[in-house]
């Protein structure tokens, strides 16, 4: 069934919306397709490139797979290495993977040699779905890989036999064709492991998040339930779905039974749109930006069919919201708070159109903010945001069975910074481990960040604080700007705006214009390479003013 006229009837179903979530919902992940296929059938709700599939279809190939796995002596509670693409391959490995009772760890394909080596490591994986490019990569790291007792790739080389050596299945075949006799696993608790994702890494080792079958669909039933979606939805996702923004969407869809187009970027998107008419769109501040500088005629003609819009990943300044809300006048818009570790919720802004307020009713889950030595702080008194209830983390892979203990009795400490209000709400100051010490102030980069970017010549700011080798190591705050003109405001000019707004230790002493900041994938700033490459120029100047004297 992959015929246009098909889709389109079926994306364009009109019946009254209700939320298809109940309280006496699936117990398991895989249970939510299972209800999905049974209740949808052969309509298509599935688009990702050319392939268009119904959650019958998935739940069928997801079964073959998933026996496949078993016959390899895939057990419960082993790891698999998932690293493919956005593709339907690619949700239907989920869904097998845990009908087998084992772990899904997705990874990024490309993700650097080092880290992939570590989480190798760290997870002693049993079986590897990817592509042949990550296979060979894993190949050249014989130690990390030990434990794999088969490959599954999507596009395996015509010599790779596997002879010798970790055995090989064409990942399309074994979706496709019948699987060899193999019962599939009982006896599943809701609070078995069914994720492992791993940070980023950028600062130091990468950590894996462990989430339950429990924890995700808590996750997804609150979304779910918050955005009132229903079968009659169209959600686009344009995100890696490795990330865990976009992998709590594609469930969230599958719970709510609705449509779903998987795009590896923004612009394959855009082109389903006047086709799809979709209701719902997840993006992130680099491709709103994108979405307000450069389509802005595009979605003012398709972009209609849009009730809401989920922005993740970072905050907007209020002067981008208010354009992106005048492209799109009739759409809802919403700024996440989540983390790898679990979900938060969705945004309400403060007074000043910021929206940086955690809601004090947040359903299934409290949100507290303690001091130093773990006690709640007061009105207006800042400290550490701690999380207690659903959709949290059972711990990171490798901890204690203390440490387990610790997160399910006590909640877990985010290493976010939040101010409680006298409603309950909590107002994010940014981490922790953000906050620049300079002059013996305490000063929090979010907040001069958020100055310098109402001024009309700056699109982007990160500041830092940087020691000064030309005066004795003396630290000093320096801000670094991306611009949205070709005119370059003067120092006097940015100082000026700053003190308008800011205690004069708050003012940055100096700024620097960047043509872009390095980002991850998904648009957000790389903030300790920003400040890394800003110290290596400052070392250079200083060594070059010393050779000239």
């Amino acid at each position: 069934m992959d015929c246009k006229e098909d889709v389109i009837q079926e994306l364009s179903n009109t019946q009254p919306r209700e939320s298809l979530f109940r309280d006496t919902g699936p117990k398991f992940l895989q249970d939510a397709l299972r209800v999905a296929a049974k209740e949808c059938g052969e309509q298509i709700k599935f688009i990702s490139g050319a392939e268009r599939l119904s959650y019958a279809g998935i739940e069928l190939q997801s079964d073959r797979l998933a026996k496949r796995l078993v016959a390899r002596d895939i057990y419960p509670g082993d790891r698999v290495i998932l690293a493919l693409p956005n593709s339907a391959a690619f949700v239907i490995a989920c869904f097998a993977i845990w009908k087998a009772r084992a772990v899904v760890v997705a990874l990024d394909p490309a993700i650097r040699s080092t880290n992939l080596s570590h989480i190798l490591e760290r997870t002693e994986p049993s079986a590897l779905i990817a592509a042949n490019n990550v296979a060979e990569r894993v190949r050249e790291m014989p130690e990390a890989s030990r434990c794999l007792r088969v490959f599954f790739l999507k596009d395996p080389a015509p010599d790779s036999s596997g002879a010798g050596q970790v055995p090989i299945e064409p990942l399309q075949e074994a979706i496709l064709n019948e699987p060899p006799p193999a019962t599939l696993p009982d006896g599943a608790r809701p609070d078995d492991l069914a994720s492992i994702t791993f940070t980023s890494g950028s600062t130091g080792a990468p950590k894996g998040v462990m989430h339950t079958h429990e924890s995700t669909l808590a996750c997804a039933s609150y979304t779910l339930n918050f955005l009132q979606l229903s079968s009659t939805d169209v959600m686009v996702v344009p995100l890696p779905l490795h990330h865990i923004l976009a992998f709590r969407r594609f469930l969230t869809a599958f719970m709510a039974r609705c449509s779903t187009l998987i795009a590896p970027d923004i612009f394959v998107a855009l082109a389903h749109f006047p086709e799809l008419r979709p209701t719902g769109l997840v993006m992130v501040p680099a491709a709103c930006n994108m979405l307000i500088d450069s389509f802005a005629p595009f979605f003012r003609e398709n972009g209609s069919s849009l009730r809401y819009l989920e922005i993740g990943s970072e905050p907007m300044s209020p002067e981008r919201l208010s354009a992106l809300q005048s492209i799109l006048p009739t759409t809802k818009i919403h700024l996440t708070y989540g983390l790898t570790e679990g979900r938060v919720g969705y945004l309400k802004a403060g007074p000043n159109g910021v929206f940086n307020r955690v809601p004090s009713s947040n359903t299934g889950l409290d949100v507290h903010v303690i001091d130093s030595h773990g006690k709640p702080v007061g009105h207006g008194e800042t400290g550490e945001i701690l999380l207690q209830g659903s959709g949290l983390l059972k711990g990171y892979w490798g901890d204690s069975q203390g440490a387990l203990e610790n997160i399910k009795n006590n909640g877990f400490r985010t290493g976010d910074m939040g101010l409680m209000e006298a409603n309950g709400d909590v107002q994010l100051m940014g981490r922790i481990d953000d906050i620049l010490k300079v002059g013996g102030h305490k000063i929090n980069p979010r907040e001069v960040e958020a100055v310098l970017q109402r001024h009309p010549s700056v699109a982007e700011a990160v500041l830092v604080g940087l020691a000064d080798p030309r005066k004795i190591m003396e630290a000093k705050l320096h801000a670094l700007l991306v611009l949205r003109t070709d005119e370059v405001p003067s120092d006097e000019e940015l100082i000026a705006h700053c003190r308008k707004h800011l205690e004069p230790y708050k003012v940055p002493t100096t700024f620097r214009v960047r043509t872009s900041f390095p980002k991850t994938p998904l648009g957000k700033i790389q903030r300790h390479l920003v400040a890394q490459q800003a110290q290596q120029i400052m070392l250079q100047e200083a060594a070059s003013d010393r050779q000239t004297q």
